[in-house]
């Protein structure tokens, strides 16, 4: 193929325009990925994985069952359970849990 001979500003201009149209198609499809996904229900933006929660450990059941109202072991509960929803390992619930207990004799 044989290319016509342009100046170098041309090329450039011509350059930069390509670049600056990839650009806004790019943007583009971001909006309307984002309008499709919420016609539909979803939320806009895909959200991350979810935190693998697993079984309370056995330390931290017993630190609970301890307490004899109910209301605040379900409190307790309720919370190491959101912690780890959060993102919070169970060691440092576990660890946060025990100092506590020690803050408080």
């Amino acid at each position: 193929m044989k290319w016509p001979l342009v100046s170098r500003e041309a090329y450039e201009a011509a350059c930069s325009e390509r670049d600056w149209l990839r650009s806004q198609t790019g943007r583009l499809l971001e909006q309307l990925t984002r309008i499709g996904r919420r016609e539909v229900g979803l939320p806009e933006v895909p959200r991350g994985a979810r935190v693998e929660i697993g079984e309370i450990p056995a330390e931290l059941a017993r630190y609970i069952a301890g307490f004899e109202s109910r209301s605040i072991r379900g409190a307790m509960r309720s919370e190491a359970f959101r912690r780890r929803q959060q993102g919070t390992s169970w060691e440092e619930i576990v660890s946060d849990a025990m100092k506590r207990e020690g803050a408080s004799e």
